[in-house]
This record gives C-alpha cells, structure tokens and sequence, in this order.
C-alpha cells in the first residue's frame, strides 16, 4: 500500500470519528456547542462539569423518548441504536480497503463510495426511527375513536375507569393490538398506584399524539371536578368522531388532485398514440407517395 492510501486510510478515519461524534452528540450547530461548554460568568469548574454532565443526561433522554415513540422499550436500546450507526459507518470504511487491497480497482473510488455509504448509514437510523414513530401514531389514531365507544359504553354500565380501560385492551387485542398493548400497561400502572390520569398522560408521552393528550386531560379535569366522565367521554368520543370524518374528507379532496398525475403520464399519451397514430401513419404514406 503506498503512500497515498495510507494518506486517504488516515483522512477517512478522522472524518469518521469526527462526524460520528457531532452526529451523536444531538448538537444541530457547532455555536451552539461552543457557547454550551463556555463557562458562564462567576461559574466554577465543578458547576461546569455538573450542568454538562446534566445537558449529556438531557441529550440521552431526548433519545430514549424517540426510541419510545418509536416502539423500543428496552433498557439497552439507547446502546443498540449507538452500535448500530458506528457499525454502519465502520464497516463500510473497512469493506472499501479490503476491496481496493484485494481487487484492481483505485483505492479512491472505494473510499469515495464506502464514504457515502458510511454516512448515509450514520444518517438512515434517525430517518428510520420518525417513519416508525409516524407508522405507530397512524395506528393508534385509527384506533382511538374505536376505544372510546367501547370506553363509553363501558363507563355507562356502571364500571370504574380503570375496569374499563382493561376491559376495553381485552377487546381491542384482535383488530388493534398496538392499543391493547398500551391500554394494558396504563392498567398495570393504574394498578401499582399511578393515578389514570397520569397514566394516560405517558401514554400520550410515548406516542406524541394530541388527541391521547386531550384525552388524559379530560380524564383529570373529570377526577378533580368530580364531573360524569361517562358524560365527558361521550362528548370527547363524539369530537373525535367527527375530526375522523374531516380527516377522511381532506383525504379524498386530495385524491382527486393525485389522480391526474397517472392520468396525465401514462393515459393520455396512450390515448394520444391510439387517436393520432392512424391519422399520421396516412399522412406519413400519403407524403412518400408525391
């Protein structure tokens, strides 16, 4: 290996250690991180390591929240998504020297594509992590207006809130199971002593979802007034019925306006040859003629 790939082996590394570090470090811009590790007027050492010992617990919390909101609930999921980008990043690296080592293709041309593809590995988790939590959030919205039926109905038959939260995960197991699995675990911390209120307020936490949100909302505002919540319910049920309906309604709206780019590209070019084609297939023999 001569010089020049011992050269770009050193530059890849320092570039993958560097932007490995800014990438999982959570900061959007190098200011910002300079103005973080500034210390502050009439700080001393010990305070500036307790605040950025407390910035780096934020960041790691920030973290596991999306990992929650993207359905990973295991202690060590934090560590797994670290791997994960420096294995995707690293192992490109090493795949592109051995290539240019044991092959006769230039060492700059792998590198340029292990490159990219290192850094499209560091970049793909984050991306993969929103699509997850957008899948879980589309899910468990479909789902609510079902729950607060069963709820409603539940509540007007007599039950307390948290039999008819468990009663209503029993019966939403088959079609969604995503919300059973949720409404089980509001049951198991209802049960350990958590007031339901709260418990549908981490509820809502783990989905980012405003209409979880509202719903524990109306569920405290019930408990603390001493209001029917059967009544509260039915009410909530009804307007998240109808923002349903409106949803449903704006979807088709926009079905309309996708359904002319199809249209536009591949029909109408057929019906153009199918209409024209004869026409100047005449022509074209009528000019050959003269």
């Amino acid at each position: 290996m001569d010089l020049s790939a011992i050269f770009y082996i050193a530059t890849a590394t320092v570039l993958a250690v560097g932007l490995f570090y800014f990438l999982s470090t959570g900061q959007g811009h190098a200011t910002d991180k300079s103005k973080s590790d500034a210390p502050k007027p009439g700080e001393s050492q010990f305070h500036r390591d307790v605040r950025k010992r407390i910035e780096k617990n934020d960041q790691q919390e920030q973290l596991r929240q999306r990992l929650i909101q993207a359905g990973f609930y295991g202690r060590n999921a934090i560590f797994w998504i670290t791997a994960s980008k420096l294995l995707s990043f690293v192992i490109p690296l090493l795949v592109a020297v051995g290539v240019s080592s044991f092959t006769k293709i230039p060492f700059s041309t792998t590198i340029l594509v292990g490159g990219a593809v290192a850094i499209a590995g560091i970049i793909v988790p984050s991306f993969v992590l929103d699509k997850l939590k957008t899948k879980r959030q589309t899910l468990i919205r479909r789902a609510i207006p079902d729950a607060l039926d069963i709820l409603s109905i539940c509540l007007e038959a007599g039950m307390s809130l948290p039999a008819s939260l468990a009663r209503v995960s029993q019966e939403l197991a088959t079609a969604h199971p995503e919300l059973a699995l949720e409404l089980a675990i509001v049951d198991r911390e209802t049960r350990m002593g958590r007031g339901v209120g709260e418990s549908m307020r981490s509820l809502a936490d783990r989905f980012d979802l405003e209409e979880l949100r509202s719903m524990s909302t109306v569920i405290v505002q019930a408990e603390k007034y001493g209001s029917s919540l059967s009544d509260a319910m039915e009410v909530f049920a009804a307007s998240m019925r109808q923002k349903r309906m409106y949803a449903a309604e704006t979807l088709a709206q926009q079905a309309v306006a996708k359904i002319l780019i199809p249209t536009v590209i591949c029909i109408l070019p057929a019906l153009f040859v199918v209409t024209m084609g004869p026409a100047a297939i005449t022509i074209f023999r009528e000019l050959s003629k003269q």
